[in-house]
């Protein structure tokens, strides 16, 4: 379309020239022309230029998530097709043996569902089809009913959380920001040793409205806290149970909070602990 705008504008171009040969040229018109078609040609090559980068960035994403599909989803599939096909040639299995195999196959399989989850995610967002369904609700409310659900998780590591929520009404898309709740306490547990504490906290402002989720865990090195929102970005440091990070939740995290038109950061210092904090606007 804008190759045919320009390719009319070359024949409004011409005919100007047609009309003003009857005398003389009108050269001021025909400069004005072609300053015209000058600055339409280069904003057709500003914009062939960025969708060049922007079809090179999801090409490189596109690589990343078969990369990382491949590398992450192998293991684990192996190990759950392994252990299936020692239960179906074993029917006379213990049951006690029988149920512990059955229990390492369902926890494998959670986490390759989470991790393709992530991983659709990630798509979703970086190719613009992130949806969000904004209601009024009590944040405080919510915070405090994800956390419930992963205090088990909390409990098997030995780390205690308390929760310091104001009763706040925000408007907020449930399910997403749950997803930023699950992703902040998740990583929190992941990355705290046993016997430390985690506080939760949401709190507000007449400007804005705030969820905080604080560890006593590892800390970040500084030199890499400009990573911890990147897509596919792991950090040197590990999680202290040997659970899997797959540098996608905190990413996941930073895209929805900016959709929600917040900002997500983070301070922290290594062997002490980390804060990270969701600025939301205030209803």
């Amino acid at each position: 379309m804008a190759k045919q705008h320009i390719f009319g504008k070359e024949r409004d171009f011409l005919n100007e020239i047609q009309k003003s040969g009857e005398d003389k040229p009108d050269y001021g018109v025909l400069v004005k022309e072609y300053k015209k078609l000058l600055k339409q040609s280069e904003r057709l090559v500003r914009i062939s230029d960025r969708q060049q980068l922007e079809l090179i960035a999801l090409n490189e994403m596109k690589n990343k998530f078969v990369g990382m599909a491949a590398h992450d989803l192998r293991n684990p599939a192996a190990l759950v097709n392994g252990f299936s096909d020692v239960l179906l040639s074993d029917p006379d299995m213990d049951g006690e043996e029988r149920a512990e195999l059955l229990g390492i196959i369902h926890e494998v399989s959670e986490s390759m569902l989470k991790l393709l989850g992530d991983l659709l995610d990630v798509s979703a967002i970086e190719s613009g089809k992130l949806s969000l369904e904004p209601a009024s609700g009590r944040l405080d409310q919510m915070v405090e009913k994800r956390v419930g659900l992963l205090r088990n998780i909390a409990d098997q590591k030995n780390i205690s959380i308390t929760l310091d929520c104001v009763p706040t009404t925000a408007v907020f898309d449930t399910d997403r920001l749950a997803q930023v709740v699950d992703n902040l306490v998740g990583n929190a547990i992941k990355f705290s040793e046993s016997n430390t504490e985690i506080t939760v906290s949401v709190s507000s402002t007449p400007q804005h409205t705030f969820i905080k989720v604080a560890d006593q865990g590892l800390g970040i090195p500084a030199a890499e806290i400009d990573k911890v929102f990147g897509t596919f970005e792991r950090l040197s440091v590990k999680p202290t149970g040997g659970e899997k990070s797959h540098g996608l939740g905190m990413a996941i995290v930073k895209k929805i909070v900016t959709a929600h038109k917040g900002q997500v950061s983070l301070e922290s210092t290594v062997g002490k602990g980390t804060t990270f904090t969701v600025q939301l606007p205030a209803l």
